[in-house]
């Protein structure tokens, strides 16, 4: 099967054949074919994580005079059962596999902090090798993180 793409000269405003067998063909059709692979490529990268925004009354939620913080990438997340030393409304919940993410969320969704919740590691398999006097035996962990996203009034 002989594939043959055509090309337009915009000078002259001719077209000619050329057969992917030669090499004008072949450097034309990847010069075409690379940009829309890294198109596809980069069009099907998700943000990461899931958010979900919170619909509801805002109360008063719980804050602390002090508490441990971790700051990832600029953003400020409180570990699980810390708290704000200030008030605070609750933008929406965000679940991930890690805290990179997280902060990301924070700052895609205009949050001011995340209060983590849950972040769990769990096991999901395991890789075993067995040779002659020797076994080897890897668990394949997967991790879970959700917060809050919030922002200070």
């Amino acid at each position: 099967m002989i594939m043959r793409i055509m090309e337009k000269d915009n000078i002259h405003g001719t077209s000619a054949a050329l057969d992917i067998r030669s090499g004008k063909g072949q450097k034309y059709v990847m010069k075409r074919m690379i940009p829309a692979l890294l198109l596809l490529l980069v069009c099907g990268c998700g943000p990461g994580y899931e958010f979900s925004p919170y619909y509801g009354q805002q109360q008063n939620w719980t804050t602390q005079p002090g508490s441990y913080v971790k700051v990832v990438d600029k953003a400020t997340l409180y570990p699980p059962g810390h708290f704000p030393d200030r008030p605070y409304i609750i933008i929406g919940s965000v679940s991930t596999d890690n805290e990179d993410n997280v902060a990301k969320a924070v700052h895609e969704q205009h949050a001011d902090a995340a209060l983590v919740f849950t972040d769990r590691t769990y096991r999901t398999g395991s890789v075993a090798v067995a040779g002659p006097g020797m076994i080897w035996n890897v668990p394949l962990t997967g991790r879970k993180v959700n917060a809050q996203l919030i922002k200070f009034r």
